[in-house]
């Protein structure tokens, strides 16, 4: 079934499917989303705390699970809330983990700033691969691309409800991720 599901991602991050081809099975819903967690994890460790990287992760799968349920609430339509759940882990465990090579390549830039922040006022000194920073954002902007397109499937919307909803979502999760490494850096003591 993994075979299935990993199949249809695909087809939904080409925009050729959508959450609804995904096969309806709730036991899939833990292992994506620990998939992802970990990918997201590994992402936020190249800068942050394992603590609050983690922590972290783990906010943004449960910010993810709640908006969408609450969305698809709103819309009466709450039995779709699995396949959508699982197509927003699993096209989001690929783009993450496609993301992650080139978040190395700049997470050193990243800690190096963090650690002397007057680095901000000469930007000779902060040379950011611009090919791989490009890469990221098409990355980003992708991901957020897929999730307007499965919240369109999903939530029976046109597209630019659908670009609302990712918008909204994107905002929510940024809550619940900024709030987690918070309270991980004042429970562990770390920064």
């Amino acid at each position: 079934m993994f075979a299935q599901t990993f199949a249809v991602s695909l087809r939904i991050l080409l925009f050729r499917a959508g959450p609804q081809d995904l096969p309806y099975d709730p036991r899939q819903s833990l292992p994506l989303a620990l998939i992802a967690g970990l990918a997201n994890a590994l992402i936020f460790a190249q800068v942050l705390p394992l603590a609050s990287a983690v922590a972290m992760a783990a906010a943004m799968i449960a910010g993810t699970a709640l908006v969408t349920r609450s969305i698809l609430r709103a819309r009466g339509l709450v039995e779709r809330y699995t396949q959508t759940f699982n197509a927003l882990m699993a096209t989001a465990a690929v783009l993450t983990l496609l993301l992650l090579p080139l978040f190395m390549q700049v997470a050193p830039i990243l800690r190096t700033l963090a650690a002397s922040p007057e680095l901000l006022e000469q930007p000779e000194a902060l040379q950011m691969p611009q090919g791989v920073v490009f890469l990221m954002n098409l990355l980003n902007f992708w991901n957020f691309a897929v999730t307007a397109s499965i919240f369109r499937h999903a939530a029976n919307v046109q597209l630019w409800v659908g670009v609302i909803i990712a918008l909204i979502i994107a905002f929510i999760v940024l809550f619940f991720v900024a709030f987690a490494g918070t309270m991980a850096g004042a429970l562990f003591g770390v920064g």
